[in-house]
């Protein structure tokens, strides 16, 4: 599919069983007094929440349905060949447990997008070898890959984790930014296919533990800012060991629970090309969780970002904007508050905090807000929260029981998650990577290490049913998954999954669903940030096409592609309205299917490429 370019016009019961048996996330789950979780609902809230209950009941619980989703999992002929490097040596250091990240984005600026795997080196630090760099995927079109890691210089070394892409420096290039034990790194887009690493001189450089990142403008002066989610406070030279006699190797997983927390750091842009850390100046020090996944996303409708963090064991962060004093006198300064906990999306609905690892938002139900789902340990459930906010009050649901999302999780610990439209029929489902953080299959409450892969269809009536059986071999295939991007590989208007594995080769998935049309939009901010991370596509003269958003981070240590793509859509004309981050709103007319480039207050031309 030849991508065309247009200018617009004008913690809980599990509490102990977790704390014996598992080694990772929601080891220590916090519930907060009742008072604290209730939130009033309107009639027609309840209502709704009535209707939604008898639709998921009418959903057989134990059926299993042969699924109408369909993925090839590529071979090494295809060239995309990866397997990510821990150093996973028996003493289960907590170090190792994460995995590592993808990034889907198109580093070249022909159209198609590329692919970055982040890798990991020896422990400690002091005797990396230098022989595992995270490796960079040209797109060759056809689903044919080439490994490009030399030629463009993009050597990543060290211990690497997430990724986040936006065009930082507003250059027309997008950059890399990735998390790291031991210093992050920040790989500026030269333009000409090659990158540089320039954290050290432009201020993103940390010294704490990174997982998940996110590019977005906080502060309303059209600059990309980043927001890094840190985890723990961790040794690699002399790490918390965690001895077990009746381990095979001696060891098990030490949990999260007996590690202090880390706050997140805030990166605002300088606009020329540097960032100040305002970590401190916006409140982030009182606010040391144990970050595992970030989402940014305009969550309240008043078109202004706010920020949702996935905390392990710890009540989730949703953190709203205020403007503040500048900073070094350059800058507009925020403050963050979280409202997580009024808006009802800390805790799930019995009040506990749980190990929340990946993190996807999307509107789901169509109602025109943005929902959030979350992935969690095993024995406890996924967790779905839909967006009833009003006015400027944010507000949440727990709608995992009606949404019939939390049976199928409990026997699985998720991490990376994608809301994706698969078969494009204009409704969000759900991708999701599996896989426990330690082996205890030798115990006597043995639990699974490698488990299924799961993906769930949006059944539009609220609910959700699990249609992994059938969805192709990698579904049969027991993985450590871990990092998990979507987008368009092969431009044929179905998406595609690049996830990232431990001990075993990664996996790139082909999307072969028989699928509807869709249209792929890449939005370039102009007066608003060249990335425009949250801005609006309204599909005008449909039902059905409530509002689609461009959002930074989801997933779990991953950047998905930073497009809008859109099912469901009739194979004529669309007529759309755009409302940029700043607020500015512009009717744009697109041919129909196919991918477009839309430029933010530019004179409508087409062109192909």
């Amino acid at each position: 599919m030849p991508i065309r370019l247009l200018f617009s016009r004008p913690v809980a019961v599990f509490t102990a069983a977790l704390i014996v048996f598992g080694t990772h996330a929601g080891c220590s789950q916090k519930p907060l007094p009742a008072d604290s979780t209730t939130t009033g609902k309107s009639k027609l809230q309840v209502e709704e929440s009535n209707d939604l209950r008898k639709t998921a009941e009418d959903h057989s619980r134990d059926e299993k349905i042969a699924s109408t989703f369909r993925f090839r999992e590529l071979g090494k002929e295809s060239g995309f060949d990866f397997e990510r490097y821990d150093d996973i040596k028996g003493q289960h250091r907590i170090l190792e447990v994460n995995g590592g990240g993808v990034a889907v984005f198109d580093f070249d600026h022909d159209g198609w997008l590329d692919v970055f795997m982040s890798n990991g080196c020896r422990l400690p630090l002091s005797q990396d070898t230098r022989e595992t760099p995270g490796k960079l995927f040209r797109n060759l079109k056809a689903m044919k890959f080439q490994d490009c890691s030399e030629t463009s210089m993009l050597r990543q070394f060290g211990y690497c984790y997430g990724c986040a892409v936006a065009d930082a420096n507003e250059d027309g290039f997008e950059d890399l930014y990735l998390t790291a034990y031991g210093g992050n790194q920040f790989w500026i887009n030269n333009g000409d296919g090659t990158l540089s690493e320039v954290a050290a001189s432009n201020g993103t450089l940390t010294g704490v533990w990174g997982s998940s990142a996110a590019f977005a403008d906080l502060n309303g002066d059209q600059c990309q800012d980043l927001y890094v989610v840190n985890y723990l406070e961790e040794s690699d030279e002399n790490p918390h060991l965690c001895p077990e006699p009746t381990s095979p190797d001696g060891y098990v997983g030490c949990s999260p629970a007996i590690f202090n927390g880390v706050p997140d750091s805030l990166f605002l842009s300088d606009g020329a090309g540097n960032y100040i850390n305002a970590s401190f100046a916006a409140g982030l020090k009182e606010l040391p969780g144990k970050g595992l996944g970030v989402v940014i996303g305009d969550f309240g409708g008043d078109y202004r970002p706010e920020i949702y963090v996935a905390n392990d064991g710890e009540p989730n962060y949703l953190l709203t904007i205020a403007p503040a004093a500048s900073i070094d006198g350059r800058i507009t300064g925020i403050r963050l508050h979280d409202n997580a906990t009024s808006a009802n999306a800390a805790l799930n609905e019995h009040g506990y905090a749980q190990a929340s690892m990946g993190v996807a938002a999307a509107d789901f139900n169509r109602d025109g807000a943005m929902d959030i789902f979350l992935t969690h340990f095993f024995g406890d459930t996924n967790t779905l929260y839909l967006n009833r906010s009003a006015g400027n009050n944010l507000l949440f649901e727990d709608a995992t029981r009606l949404s019939r999302l939390g049976p199928p999780s409990r026997s699985v610990l998720g991490f990376g998650v994608a809301s994706i439209d698969i078969d494009n029929n204009g409704w969000i489902d759900l991708l999701v990577a599996n896989g426990h953080v330690d082996d205890r299959t030798w115990g006597k409450a043995s639990q699974p290490y490698q488990m299924l892969p799961q993906v769930f269809e949006n059944m539009q009536d609220g609910s959700f049913r699990e249609m992994s059986d059938g969805a192709g071999s990698y579904f049969n295939q027991p993985t450590l998954g871990r990092g998990l991007a979507i987008g368009d590989l092969d431009r044929d208007g179905r998406l595609d999954a690049v996830i990232s594995h431990q001990l075993v080769p990664s996996v790139m998935l082909q999307n072969e669903t028989s699928c509807g049309d869709s249209v792929t939009l890449r939005l370039i901010g102009t007066a608003s940030s060249r990335t425009p991370i949250g801005a609006k596509i309204r599909v005008l003269g449909s039902w059905l096409h409530t509002e689609e958003q461009l959002i930074g981070g989801e997933s779990f240590q991953a950047a998905c592609a930073n497009e809008i793509h859109i099912g469901g859509i009739p194979a004529a004309a669309l007529n759309l309205e755009i409302t940029w981050p700043n607020g500015f709103v512009e009717n744009v007319e697109i041919p129909g299917k196919d991918g477009w480039i839309i430029r933010e207050r530019g004179k409508t031309t087409v062109t192909g490429f």
